[in-house]
């Protein structure tokens, strides 16, 4: 890698508030000229194939230990000037802040006789999809590298798992679900972070509990490892991974329109960019791909899918509004000794749930001394919405019973009903304290109530997240020299339902979770 150090800008500013842990080397990306954070850049350890790939928020972290191995790292990002930076350079307890300089060039006017831009570029797409069976291993491989899954409300992080895997590829001859083997060295549920068990919950499509909009993800068994690599349509570019790519091969080409954009700068060459978007009824999607200019080979795959609402006139059907996004696909591909690896790859959705109703009917209490009934809730009732008849029926052995409301009782919390039978037998066989009697033959329909605090009876609010799947490659092995470390992975089971030994984890101490900071989107001064 030729890194031409004497044209880079490289400021280290020291943080003095913000102290770690002296177990890891906290740094943090940013652009030089917007303060933005570089997400998903590669930070390799000086003179190894080993590395890192920074966070949403432009952080990463490096075991302290690799200070004393290794002279430095070297920080390059699709779009960046590479640089590099010494070890020594780098405090041990405060963030390490590396501003990053973007290269970019103007988009110029197509020369090639005889195509237009849009035509240019789909030529080009073909290339690089032909291209992809000479540019990627057909021989087996192994990825060893940092995968986590989580969700996001409002920037902040919930539910966060991590684990570093290793991805046994037997080549892009064979069918990556089929061949495709896993070992786990090491998993950890991070209590660091808030847990929520609402958004954590299964997809729900039967009763709407959770689902995504204008979406539907299969279960894969729950294995979420297997389903962020399905929707890798680079590696399985000859079946269908998702919409609208379908099949990468045959379809992708036709299912979209290309345009050239401008050129992007990764370690001293440029490469292409073509844009492309689509749209189907009421779903658009649009995206980039990375292609080199040399050999064809595809370095990077953005592809975004939007609800499309057609009656917004005036506006782009896709926008950048999170509201309206559906999923989000990222991966990027690097070279390494003559072939292309995956270097990361980044799957996130958007889900709604059905949150629990806020004010709930808790319990039907049958007083058999008193001959009445009373409905107690989960909160402080509003005196005024109970006195209306018309928001109660009461049916015994399928007869709408006739019944009166009891007031001045003076509890918060409860509804008291005095039925009135027509016969004295139906009144006694309501009365006569027979549980699974009463379960089978009463109905009460309890509709229109609110609590003191304004929230109606019943109702369910929903609420928005994102979910994130993430695989970052720290090391690539080739052919069959696979670490004998971790335990298999079965694919037929959740990931983090797995169990890894101590002594898995003490043997594969050379890779490392690149964890988050607590919140994102957060710009140091």
């Amino acid at each position: 890698m030729n890194i031409k150090s004497i044209h880079l800008l490289v400021l280290l500013i020291l943080l003095p508030c913000v102290l770690f842990s002296q177990e890891f080397i906290q740094g943090r990306l940013l652009d030089s000229v917007s303060k933005a954070p570089v997400v998903f850049a590669n930070i390799l350890l000086e003179g190894s194939s080993k590395g890192v790939i920074s966070n949403e928020d432009g952080s990463f972290r490096i075991p302290m230990e690799f200070k004393s191995e290794y002279k430095g790292i070297i920080v390059s990002s699709l779009g960046y000037e590479s640089v590099s930076v010494a070890m020594d350079a780098l405090s041990e307890d405060r963030l390490n802040t590396i501003y990053l300089i973007p290269r970019t060039i103007a988009l110029q006017e197509t020369t090639v006789v005889g195509y237009t831009n849009r035509s240019l570029a789909k030529r080009i797409v073909r290339k690089a999809i032909r291209a992809i069976p000479r540019n990627f291993s057909k021989d087996p491989f192994s990825l060893v590298g940092y995968y986590r899954d989580y969700q996001q409300d409002k920037g902040a992080y919930l539910n966060l798992n991590e684990s570093i895997v290793e991805v046994r590829d037997q080549g892009f001859r064979k069918s990556d679900a089929k061949t495709t083997k896993y070992q786990i060295y090491r998993l950890v549920k991070n209590e660091d972070f808030p847990r929520d068990t609402i958004s954590s919950m299964s997809y729900d499509y039967e009763s709407q509990n959770k689902v995504i909009a204008q979406g539907f993800l299969p279960s894969y068994n729950g294995n979420e490892l297997v389903i962020l690599r399905v929707h890798d349509a680079v590696r399985n570019y000859d079946i269908d991974s998702y919409s609208f790519v379908n099949n990468l091969r045959t379809d992708f080409v036709h299912n979209h329109d290309f345009q050239m954009g401008s050129d992007v700068y990764l370690d001293g060459e440029w490469l292409y960019s073509i844009l492309f978007d689509t749209k189907k009824e009421d779903v658009g999607a649009k995206g980039r791909l990375i292609i080199s200019k040399k050999d064809y080979a595809i370095y990077g795959l953005d592809y975004a899918a939007y609800q499309w609402e057609k009656e917004r006139k005036g506006e782009s059907p896709l926008g950048d509004d999170p509201s309206q996004l559906i999923f989000h696909i990222q991966s990027e591909y690097r070279q390494y000794q003559g072939k292309m690896y995956l270097n990361y790859l980044s799957f996130s959705n958007r889900f709604v749930v059905r949150l629990p109703p806020a004010f709930m009917l808790k319990d039907i209490t049958i007083d058999t001394i008193n001959k009445l009934t009373w409905l107690e809730f989960n909160n402080p009732v509003n005196v005024s919405s109970t006195l209306d008849k018309e928001h109660y029926e009461i049916f015994f052995k399928k007869k709408r019973v006739a019944f009166e409301l009891l007031t001045g009782h003076g509890e918060d919390y409860k509804v008291f009903i005095k039925p009135i039978f027509n016969s004295e037998k139906d009144e006694t066989a309501y009365f006569a304290n027979d549980r699974k009697a009463f379960k089978n033959h009463m109905v009460y329909k309890v509709k229109g109530l609110m609590d003191v605090y304004g929230n109606m009876l019943g109702y369910s609010e929903q609420k928005e997240y994102l979910q994130y799947r993430e695989f970052f490659t720290q090391r690539i092995l080739q052919g069959n020299e696979n670490a004998e470390n971790g335990v298999p992975m079965d694919k037929e089971r959740p990931l983090f339902d797995h169990v890894v030994t101590d002594e898995s984890v003490e043997a594969v101490q050379e890779y490392w979770m690149n964890t988050p900071l607590q919140q994102t989107g957060n710009t140091p001064k």
